[in-house]
């Protein structure tokens, strides 16, 4: 765990680099600070591993202040990326990566037998072992440099811009490789990095900053969902926040909020009528909590009813989404499966909305234009006179 308490940095004849930053990571995390060009973010990367001191407040690892850490025991404990790699040019590729696990006094078969695993783990040959960081590509050379980081298992590791200087292949590659390594072994990283779209694909959390101010801190499902001003708004790109209606929008911020809807006590001759007057072809049945039981086919009752008719005696099965599904997958349910609509109910399985064929094309091409909002997608529900919001049925089939 990672914390910063009240941290600022100050340098001599200049304002204040860094101000009053107070932030906490859990262990196993994947933190992305990202900001503008002297935002502070690597400032306060830096700060973690001593390389530069606060002028104010404390930066505690596992609840112990790093100021009273030996600074060469605390960088050892560390890994450390940085954009230009930093290999040593003088030294073999296993030379590299073993040098820390050296300087902590591990054996010979120790070093060699991590320095083996790990370069079979980013599909580079064993024999690159012997070879020197100029008889490697750019981008062979930064996976070195991430597997040096972490050959020592350290349990931070800090990343400064590490991808910065590779073509857009080799970058992509190098991401999803470092995303699997912090996963699998769990590490906490802290990366830093001034590309938006690095940022949402690495991060478990963002710091966003500004003037040597932390604006926003938070999931990226978060600071897309609510980005809190227009900094921020304009950091992320309209292109991004239209997108992030489909990847993290939940289908609970659009649908309809009262389906039409019945008890499963209810006489089957009023439950017909219910259907009637609000002109649905097929009606929600739900128990006496709530809890969504099926569906009613006014094509499957019988004009003349018997009187003692049960609606169970009636009852098809329901498909349904759950109220936190992505709008992604509602797509996905209302177009590619020929659903007119889906109800939607929370995690105790009771009724609470329906999403419909309408509301999903309103959503998309709002997605073009960029005007969508919660609300206003909501009202236009509310508002709809279609006939696709009655109880789920794919198009020409039963619920």
């Amino acid at each position: 765990m990672i914390e910063f308490k009240n941290i600022t940095k100050t340098y001599a004849g200049a304002k204040d680099a860094v101000k009053n930053v107070s932030l906490r990571f859990e262990s196993g995390e994947f933190i992305v600070f990202i900001g503008m060009s002297g935002s502070g973010k690597t400032t306060c990367m830096r700060m973690i591993n001593r390389m530069i001191e606060p002028t104010k407040g404390t930066i505690e690892i596992d609840g112990k202040d790093t100021q009273k850490i030996d600074e060469v025991h605390l960088r050892r404990q560390i890994g450390y990326v940085i954009q230009q790699i930093g290999l040593m040019p003088h030294m073999t590729i296993y030379e590299n990566i073993v040098m820390v696990p050296r300087l902590l006094k591990w054996s010979e078969e120790k070093c060699r037998e991590t320095a083996l695993r790990l370069i079979r783990r980013v599909d580079l040959p064993e024999d690159f072992l012997d070879r020197y960081p100029s008889e490697l590509s750019g981008g062979q050379q930064q996976r070195i440099g991430v597997i040096r980081a972490l050959a020592a298992d350290q349990e931070i590791i800090l990343m400064d811009e590490p991808f910065g200087a590779l073509d857009p292949i080799t970058r992509d590659s190098l991401q999803d490789l470092i995303k699997e390594l912090q996963q699998e072994l769990g590490r906490t990283v802290v990366f830093v990095t001034h590309d938006m779209d690095e940022a949402l694909n690495l991060a478990d959390r963002i710091v966003i900053m500004d003037a040597g101010e932390v604006v926003q801190f938070g999931t990226p499902e978060e600071i897309l969902s609510h980005p809190v001003n227009e900094f921020v708004r304009n950091l992320i790109g309209q292109d991004r926040l239209n997108q992030a209606v489909f990847d993290y929008q939940p289908v609970s911020s659009f649908m309809m909020r009262e389906p039409v809807s019945a008890s499963m006590d209810l006489p089957l001759r009023d439950a017909a009528r219910l259907m009637r007057d609000h002109r649905v072809d097929t009606l929600f049945v739900t128990d006496n909590n709530g809890v969504l039981q099926g569906t009613l086919d006014i094509f499957k009752i019988n004009r003349r009813l018997p009187q003692d008719a049960k609606i169970e005696d009636y009852l098809s099965h329901a498909n349904y989404i759950y109220e936190d599904t992505k709008v992604r997958d509602a797509i996905f349910a209302i177009n590619d499966l020929g659903y007119r609509n889906m109800p939607v109910v929370n995690h105790e399985q009771q009724l609470v909305g329906l999403i419909t064929r309408s509301s999903i094309v309103n959503l998309v091409y709002d997605g073009f234009w960029g005007d969508y909002t919660p609300e206003t997608a909501s009202t236009d529900l509310v508002g709809s006179t279609d006939d696709d919001t009655s109880a789920a049925t794919p198009d020409g089939g039963e619920a």
